[in-house]
């Protein structure tokens, strides 16, 4: 029995939303059940917001957003894979949800 709750944990996926309008992250991690670090996650929400921002303010693009949206859900799996204790093997979806 404990080698199928491994096998499930390991292939565990998350989703974040991304944009003006979805919940704070830490919203979106509680709802899924993770774990995390308050001040770390408060930190990647402003980060988030930051990326809106400047695409809002038309400083940067559709691409460049996509590539900073990419990089900052990669932090955010490894934060949550840590402090979980999971491996998630799931590419950025990245996307306005």
């Amino acid at each position: 029995m404990p080698q199928i709750k491994k096998k499930m944990e390991e292939n565990k996926q998350f989703r974040i939303g991304f944009g003006a309008l979805v919940p704070p992250i830490a919203k979106q991690l509680k709802e899924q059940g993770f774990k995390f670090d308050a001040e770390e996650v408060k930190h990647f929400e402003k980060l988030r917001e930051s990326i809106t921002y400047l695409q809002f303010s038309d400083l940067i693009n559709d691409k460049a957003r996509e590539k900073a949206t990419q990089k900052l859900f990669t932090k955010i799996r490894q934060h949550v894979m840590k402090k979980n204790k999971l491996k998630i093997v799931q590419k950025p979806s990245v996307g306005r949800v």
